[in-house]
């Protein structure tokens, strides 16, 4: 009999991601950056809290100012990227915008680090969001509220959450992720599998398809993919880290974290989801010959799989997330970025501006659509209602208008504690290895909890 949790949903409108401090005495910030920069593969053991007076802006700068800005969104060699930085230089000749492509989130947090250690820190930095608090401990990432507050209204507050800790906005958002479930139509018609809109729904419609063919798969089972299943979890009611002032608590072996370790558990088991990563060439060509018919993540999937299976286009579409309560559809987002400003730019004011008009101006964030990202800003945003679908998808024309629904709907923030790299690490080896030895997931949850509990108390935290 196939196991289906219903944990109860858990709703949370706070304007703020999560109730970190950023005032923390230097010594316990030296003591984090240890940890940090080992978990990143750094040599160094200790850094400066940062220098309160560059955070304080670059409002002397009187003659051409050059912003190095580390992007991995924004590539030298892209002409849409170029046209957007000779916009703004068209904007504010006196600015000069200098893109500098230095690797996804765990690199560009190791190397400002090591910037921040040797004064050498960037203007601007591109950063996922799950990094952002890690960094803010460290003390290495400057303070905009007050840069920012004309801005507040370029985007909506769920999404301004994403980089507002303890009430103080340390980014500003570049792109979101609305987390959708994408799937081959043609093939779910023809195995005559209605869309889920439960998680139990999800389950049944799995079984469906692999008793079908049992060399096709629902979706694949990514064990990697942290922040889904964190995600998911945060979807059916818990809260992996949350914090009182000083004071962490983490909470992984919650009924409903648990209830979703064995929902994947029963999946794993009953061999209807198929344990490998996603985007490998094995999972490319599985994609493509339509062994895989799904994927559980957000409204970037459409990109991401047109990019490895391009010749299925117009076989796919996207739907609202499953549920585990039949009609609550609350979610939390699933990835993006944001800008920070580094706490030692030396041009931190007309940084912050720059960031400010690229992700929460109207131009700006309309601008960001022409990078195939789903852009925060609410120009962006709207912008999307009048843009054509994704490539994936050419046929589904309300796409975009079911996207901004799941927008609105994003009601669930998800706090990220400080050493969401060794959560992220430990989970992910110990959840493969179960999925494929029949390890217990339950105890996998565990396990991680201790882990990240350990390492705060290492890095010296309290926890409760």
């Amino acid at each position: 009999m196939t196991h289906q949790p219903q944990p109860s949903p858990h709703r949370t409108t706070s304007s703020a991601t999560g109730s970190f401090t950023n005032r923390r005495s230097a010594t316990s910030r030296r003591t984090f950056l240890a940890g940090a920069a080992a978990t990143a593969g750094l040599t160094a053991t200790a850094c400066s809290s940062g220098d309160d007076s560059a955070a304080g802006g670059s409002g002397g700068d009187s003659g051409p100012v050059t912003l190095q800005f580390w992007t991995y969104s924004l590539k030298g060699g892209d002409p849409a990227a170029q046209a957007i930085i000779e916009r703004y230089h068209e904007l504010n000749p006196d600015v000069t915008v200098k893109l500098s492509e230095v690797g996804g989130t765990p690199e560009t947090a190791s190397k400002l680090l090591a910037a921040d250690r040797a004064d050498t820190a960037p203007d601007v930095v591109q950063i996922e969001y799950r990094a952002l608090p890690s960094l803010v401990v460290a003390g290495v990432v400057a303070d905009l509220t007050k840069q920012v507050s004309s801005s507040k209204a370029g985007a909506q507050d769920n999404i301004w959450s994403l980089c507002t800790l303890d009430d103080t906005v340390y980014g500003v958002p570049q792109d979101i992720g609305p987390m959708m479930f994408t799937y081959r139509k043609d093939l779910f018609d023809q195995y005559g599998v209605k869309v889920p809109t439960t998680w139990a729904e999800y389950a049944a419609a799995a079984e469906a398809i692999h008793t079908a063919d049992p060399s096709v798969y629902i979706a694949s089972f990514a064990a990697t993919q942290f922040e889904f299943f964190a995600a998911h979890a945060a979807q059916a009611g818990a809260k992996w880290w949350s914090n009182d002032g000083e004071t962490w608590t983490v909470s992984l072996t919650d009924d409903a974290s648990l209830a979703t370790a064995d929902f994947w558990q029963d999946l794993v088991r009953r061999d209807l989801v198929t344990v490998q990563p996603l985007l490998t060439p094995e999972w490319n060509a599985q994609v493509n010959a339509g062994k895989i018919l799904s994927w559980a993540a957000a409204a970037w999937a459409p990109s991401v799989l047109y990019s490895v299976a391009p010749d299925t286009a117009g076989k796919w579409e996207s739907a609202p997330l499953p549920q585990w309560t039949p009609g609550d559809s609350a979610v939390p987002f699933l990835g993006g970025s944001t800008y920070l400003v580094p706490a030692k730019s030396k041009h931190a004011d007309a940084a912050a501006k720059f960031a400010a008009w690229l992700g929460a101006s109207d131009e700006g964030s309309k601008l960001l659509l022409t990078l195939d990202i789903y852009p925060g800003g609410n120009g962006g945003r709207e912008a999307t209602l009048k843009s054509a679908p994704p490539r994936l998808m050419p046929q589904q024309t309300d796409f975009y208008q079911i996207a901004d629904q799941v927008i609105d709907d994003t009601t669930i923030t998800q706090t990220w504690g400080p050493n969401v790299n060794v959560a992220s690490s430990t989970f992910g080896d110990a959840l493969n290895e179960a999925a494929l030895g029949g390890g217990s997931f339950r105890d996998v949850y565990a396990s991680t909890q201790a882990a990240i509990i350990a390492d705060l108390k290492k890095s010296g935290f309290t926890v409760s």
